[in-house]
């Protein structure tokens, strides 16, 4: 039996929240879209689901193969 499993439900996701972040924007947004193996630019893709409000969000580095962040993001 073919059984087809949801990409989101098989991944293990966790909710953002922005206290883990400190120091000036600068800062913040090197440790958002930097890699924290090798320093490049992380590709980001987004999968929204209006339909319980939230932004499942996946983070990789095409330069040294990092998959790593998986977050939600809650839409107010």
């Amino acid at each position: 039996m073919g059984e087809t499993v949801d990409q989101r439900t098989k991944d293990h996701y966790e909710f953002e929240y922005l206290e883990k972040y400190y120091g000036d924007a600068y800062c913040v947004k090197k440790a958002i879209e930097d890699c924290p193996s090798c320093n490049s630019k992380l590709v980001l893709s987004h999968l929204a689901d209006s339909g319980s409000l939230l932004v499942h969000e996946s983070a990789r580095c095409f330069d040294c193969d990092f998959i790593g962040r998986k977050l939600i993001h809650t839409m107010n």
